[in-house]
């Protein structure tokens, strides 16, 4: 008894680990890509606040020279 359909359900399945396999990559990879993201966020963050700082020590020293 021989079930014709057989090679193609075997390709079915091969394809459908494959696609797996290519979902978790891109998981994966849009993870990672977040925390890229975050860390960029938080990077121009703390530089805004060392620009504001600075802009207020500048303020301070002018006005204490007025």
């Amino acid at each position: 008894m021989t079930y014709s359909g057989i090679f193609d359900e075997i390709e079915c399945f091969d394809e459908l680990k494959k696609l797996k396999k290519e979902l978790e990559k891109l998981k994966k990879e849009k993870e990672r890509g977040n925390a890229d993201l975050e860390k960029r966020i938080d990077i121009l963050q703390t530089d805004n606040d060392i620009k504001d700082y600075e802009i207020k020590v500048l303020r301070e020293q002018l006005e204490e020279n007025d």
